[in-house]
């Protein structure tokens, strides 16, 4: 069995790519399924009904989210029933924190959990969180995006962990990480990196985010336009190998 799983899609013109070539990807990389992290969809922060419908018609089976979960208000309206993975560790939210689907007779949970260390997340102890989950959820495989700013903290995470899921894979930075690696059994990589803006800041407009450095005052920023790169892992959990996707379209 091979997934796809995809980094944090920033903005509509990456969504539109991915729709437009995920067929010809799937067959190419030889993948069973395609996961991705869509918390940064909505020009930049959030997801919008419309847009995760698109998702779902792309064959992408499930999203997880971020610490931009809820910054879009019509995502209350939908998340309940949804294929939508928030963060399992935040406070009484509404959806839900890991997600069970079957694929040729194999469970496999996908989880989502929101990294504490520079985040400003006021959220539960990930480690717990993820710890109960496993205690009470049977699957065949386990896959966990964690969505977090600190190197350390995901590693801490997949070595409380290894042997326990399949898969930890780190997203949030933006940046793809050349790390990808097997720590005991556990499929590991730091950060999946984005499908967004090539030629940008971690998927921003170049002038406006050197403007907040310069200046110290904060300007609004927007998704980048161009060429669209695509970045992610594949996991061949069979095999329990992983290995870097980056791919770019030209736009």
């Amino acid at each position: 069995m091979k997934i796809l799983y995809l980094g944090d899609i920033v903005g509509d013109d990456a969504l539109k790519v991915i729709a437009s070539n995920i067929d010809e990807i799937k067959k190419r990389l030889k993948v069973n399924l395609v996961f991705a992290n869509a918390e940064n969809v909505c020009g930049g922060k959030g997801l919008n009904k419309e847009e995760y419908l698109t998702i779902m018609k792309s064959k992408i089976s499930v999203v997880t989210m971020g610490n931009h979960t809820f910054s879009k208000k019509e995502i209350y309206s939908f998340i309940e029933d949804s294929n939508i993975v928030r963060p399992a560790n935040l406070y009484n939210a509404p959806g839900k924190g890991y997600l069970s689907l079957n694929y040729n007779g194999k469970i496999i949970t996908i989880i989502s959990l929101l990294g504490r260390v520079f985040t400003n997340s006021l959220v539960d102890c990930p480690f717990q969180t993820l710890n109960k989950i496993l205690d009470n959820v049977k699957s065949d495989y386990y896959i966990v995006d964690f969505h977090a700013e600190a190197t350390s903290e995901k590693l801490a995470l997949v070595y409380a962990f290894k042997d326990r899921v399949n898969a930890i894979l780190g997203t949030h930075t933006h940046v793809q990480t050349a790390d990808e690696q097997k720590i005991g059994k556990t499929l590991y990589i730091t950060d999946l990196g984005m499908c967004g803006p090539k030629n940008s800041i971690i998927g921003d407009d170049i002038n406006s985010i050197i403007s907040r450095f310069t200046s110290g005052i904060y300007i609004p920023s927007k998704v980048a336009s161009g060429d669209i790169m695509l970045n992610g892992v594949v996991l061949d959990l069979l095999n329990n190998k992983i290995e870097r996707y980056m791919e770019v379209f030209h736009g």
